[in-house]
């Protein structure tokens, strides 16, 4: 199967760029953002879709965070 790998910080745009150092400071790392920074509109729709939700969400972000896990696992993600 044919897979996209991670653009380097010095391969995106400087929006890209900013979106990928929040996320590595939120979440250690910014693989998916910077692969899905193939196409700089999905990465930064998606960014701010994100923050929407986080804004207005009712869930406990300890329960988030589990979901996030069991999601990667379930998924064989290895993040």
């Amino acid at each position: 199967m044919a897979r996209l790998r991670p653009l380097e910080l010095h391969e995106v745009d400087d929006d890209v760029r900013a979106i990928c150092h929040e996320v590595e400071r939120n979440s250690g790392t910014s693989a998916s953002a910077r692969t899905m920074a193939h196409h700089p509109p999905a990465v930064k729709a998606l960014t701010a879709f994100r923050k929407a939700l986080a804004k207005e969400s009712v869930l406990d972000p300890t329960l988030i965070e589990l979901v996030r896990l069991k999601v990667a696992e379930r998924n064989a993600c290895h993040y």
